[in-house]
């Protein structure tokens, strides 16, 4: 053991709280996509599965990334990331972040302006629950659940009440409109669509704007794919800043600072999207306030990058090793590739769900028989001849589907009439929702991160009790900060005290905490599925508890025993956060289909917690065979 192992094996190293600035980052920008993703469907016009599509581009960078760089190992014998190390393999990142961040700017100010009657075409083929917005974001119509019927919805203002009282407007929409709290509305079906949109056109000289959706989606990716690589560089950096065994502490320390990222970052958003006030109103604000956010990203990016080049830390000792050849697994990666560039030719032919479905079931597919195969003749598989690494990967892709999914279908399923309030909530009154989801993120992984610190038992379980409150405290604060009503987020303290006995119930043991709380979100889900308002909505939300703690714990699990595979073996966990990309539009899909609807398209979530449950049973039996210290998920080597 060389000096420097020596000194990670006893303390962790000063430069882990340096590397962990990275980890806020794609907390902040991912968490952010939660309030961008409902304000995208309304302003581009979006079906939900659509919307979703913000996720498909985000998380599919990190597996191209991944994909890439294992590829480009392989062809070389030189495993890439070891040979420029972890520290410059960041850096970089942060550099295809920048670019991103900038190509996102003219691709946001980028729209065209069309008069209203030309957009018959558009509102004929809408999808149920799919809307038009005017480009004053004052008059919406929207597509109902009944035959060929659309709903006619104008603010409730002073100019509001101009089209209420509009008798052309009436005579076109065939009645007069209701009123309610914050709008007024009108049904008509669909054979006086043209007459009504004559109508907004002459009388109120509407127009529609138009964004360029891909151009979005593709800045997007370019900053992810920049956070690909370095969240690849990150993950083992982490682990071998200190002693081994604490490896899955120290990522969960790494993930509550990524999680108070989470938290502000949907928050921050809102801000800019609708203002400093909870509630206000969308028709005063637009798509190019996003920019804020984007010049603010290209500045904390280049100075992060900075930071890491002149500040002296450890790097990886393994430079000079070469990249073992494992065909199998390359065959079994060009497999999953294949289902992810079929999934690519379905949103080509504007056929999203049936190939969404057929992709994630062909990935699932692969990696079971990826297992089979390898277990009988593990020769050229590499890290995929351990079976805990191959559910690993797959446990790997749901964990990140599910906690993704639950948070960008909740725009949707707020916003839906009936679900929390009768008229549903606005998108501007969306934050302190997505921002608790997210900072349960955050109260799970500090109190996870608890046991980093050199404190005594009795002090571990007080402050187990206590963090969670912290960080609950944190999460209302900042939304006090911004002028929301948090007394609706005081009965989530229930769902924290469920969370708290959860983790005495898991004892600080990697897969007995992943079982306990694969099991809490699967009741979670049931719960929420089979009620309504307030219960559901915390029901819901605190699957952000459950899956707090789970990366960490799945990818010590995963990588334990894996000696010299374990950077493949990481590479191939981080080439699965895929399922972020894939499993959100799969439940926007089931939300489209009207049988179904956006409320029992959580039954998608409740079926990840199941497999999250049952991965950690079976690899607790397959690190036990293998002699492996299962409950530390102490990765020793072979």
């Amino acid at each position: 053991m060389s000096q420097q192992q020596k000194q990670n094996a006893q303390s962790t190293h000063p430069s882990f709280f340096v590397l962990i600035l990275v980890f806020f980052f794609w907390g902040f920008l991912a968490a952010s996509n939660s309030i961008f993703i409902p304000f995208c469907k309304t302003h581009f016009n979006l079906t939900q599965l659509e919307s979703q599509l913000i996720d498909f581009a985000f998380y599919s960078a990190y597996f191209i990334g991944s994909l890439i760089l294992y590829l480009a190992s392989a062809a070389r014998k030189v495993d890439i990331l070891n040979k420029i190390g972890y520290k410059k393999g960041i850096i970089y990142g942060l550099l295809i972040s920048v670019l991103g961040s900038a190509i996102m700017i003219p691709c946001v100010n980028k729209e065209k302006i069309v008069p209203i009657v030309e957009t018959q075409a558009d509102i004929s083929s809408f999808q149920v629950g799919q809307q038009l917005q005017t480009s004053d974001r004052e008059v919406k119509i929207r597509r109902e659940k009944e035959a060929d019927t659309y709903s006619l919805l104008v603010s409730k203002n002073e100019a509001g009440a101009k089209y209420a009282s509009n008798t052309n407007l009436q005579a076109a929409v065939g009645g007069s409109f209701t009123e309610s709290a914050t709008e007024y509305s009108s049904t008509f079906t669909k054979d006086k669509l043209q007459n009504v949109l004559s109508v907004l056109g002459t009388d109120f000289n509407q127009t529609v704007t138009f964004g360029y959706f891909a151009l979005i989606l593709m800045a997007l990716f370019i900053v992810a794919l920049g956070f690909s690589l370095q969240q690849t560089a990150a993950n083992p950096f982490a682990i071998i800043l200190g002693d081994p065994a604490k490896g899955a502490h120290r990522l969960n320390l790494a993930g509550g600072i990524n999680s108070f990222g989470t938290t502000i970052g949907p928050i921050i958003v809102s801000m800019l999207l609708f203002g400093g006030m909870s509630g206000g109103a969308a028709a005063e604000t637009d798509i190019s306030k996003i920019n804020t956010l984007y010049f603010l990203l290209i500045g904390l990016f280049l100075v992060a990058a900075a930071i890491f080049a002149f500040v002296k830390m450890p790097d990886n000792q393994t430079a000079d090793e070469s990249f073992e050849s494992s065909p199998k697994a390359t065959r079994a990666i060009l497999g999953i590739t294949a289902m992810f560039v079929l999934i690519l030719a379905g949103l080509a032919l504007k056929m999203e769900l049936p190939f969404f479905t057929v992709g994630i079931v062909g990935i699932i597919g692969i990696l079971l028989v990826a297992q089979s195969s390898s277990s009988k003749n593990p020769e050229g598989w590499g890290a995929m001849r351990y079976p805990q690494l191959i559910l690993g990967m797959l446990a790997i892709f749901i964990y990140v589907g599910v906690e993704v999914t639950i948070a960008s279908n909740l725009g949707g399923l707020l916003t839906h009439p009936g679900f929390l309030t009768p008229n549903g909530l606005k998108e501007s009154e969306l934050d302190p929702y997505v921002s608790l989801f997210w900072g349960s993120m955050m109260i799970g992984r500090w109190t996870g991160a608890i046991s980093v610190f050199n404190v005594s038992k009795n002090t571990r379980k007080i402050l187990c009790v206590i963090v969670p409150f912290v960080a609950y405290a944190i999460v209302l604060g900042a939304n006090v900060i911004k002028g929301n009503d948090v007394s609706v987020l005081y009965p989530y303290v229930i769902c924290i005290a469920i969370q708290i006995v959860g983790f005495f119930m898991g004892q600080d043991k990697p897969a007995k905490t992943l079982m306990v709380f694969g099991l809490l979100g699967v009741l979670s889900v049931l719960i929420g599925l089979f009620t309504t308002g307030a219960l559901a909505t915390f029901a819901f939300l605190s699957g952000g508890l459950f899956c707090s703690v789970m990366w960490p714990n799945i990818f010590a699990l995963a990588i334990a025993g894996l000696g010299k595979y374990t950077g493949q073996g990481s590479a191939f966990l981080v080439m699965m956060i895929l399922g972020g990309s894939l499993v959100p539009p799969l439940q926007g899909g089931l939300a489209d289909i009207p049988a179904i609807g956006i409320h029992h398209s959580y039954l998608i979530p409740g079926l990840c917690f199941a497999y999250l449950a049952f991965f950690a049973f079976k690899v607790k039996n397959i690190l036990k065979s293998q002699g492996i210290d299962y409950e530390s998920a102490i990765s020793g080597g072979h």
